[in-house]
């Protein structure tokens, strides 16, 4: 009986640590790479979408990067929207990608298919304001990270150890 205990309570151990350093829960993890700090955490359902908007520094008006989660965890740009194309900005699509003017006179381009481990953004000091979108609320990067630092956005399975190690987790899955 003490041996059936024994190896009992190993396994319950092995079990344990399993779930708690076994990464299964996707985030979408934004990491700073340019300051010191702590990551944070979106809850991201598989396969889900979010964008990037910001103000452009020199025409002073909104872009906004749609990205998709592929089923690999890399991230897909699917769109781009925006108000000029000037300096900084593509004037056409590229390939298979649809280059069209909405009605509200902004500047779309759908279909596209470039594929990124991950994305490093700095994080405007004046203008910029970069929010991240998902499910159509936005989060303002600098409510987490410097402005003027990088951060890196990629989306990766987390551990509840990942988790727990100081950093901040936004969002509910």
């Amino acid at each position: 009986m003490k041996k059936f205990t024994f190896v009992g309570a190993i396994l319950l151990i092995v079990v344990l640590l399993g779930i708690l350093f076994i990464p299964f829960h996707t985030y979408l993890v934004i990491e700073p790479r340019s300051t010191d700090g702590e990551s944070v955490l979106f809850g991201l359902p598989e396969n889900h979408s979010f964008s990037v908007r910001y103000t452009h520094s020199i025409h002073l008006s909104e872009v906004e990067e749609f990205y998709q989660q592929t089923p690999t965890d890399q991230i897909q740009q699917t769109e781009l929207l925006y108000e000029d194309t000037a300096i900084g900005m593509p004037a056409n699509a590229e390939g298979n990608e649809i280059f069209e003017v909405t009605k509200e006179g902004k500047y779309r381009i759908s279909n596209m298919n470039k594929l990124f481990p991950y994305i490093d953004i700095r994080i405007g000091q004046v203008v910029a304001n970069h929010r991240l979108v998902i499910d159509e609320k936005e989060y303002p990067l600098a409510d987490y990270f410097d402005k003027g630092s990088v951060v890196r956005v990629q989306v990766k399975k987390q551990s509840l150890y990942d988790q727990w190690k100081g950093v901040t987790v936004v969002g509910e899955r």
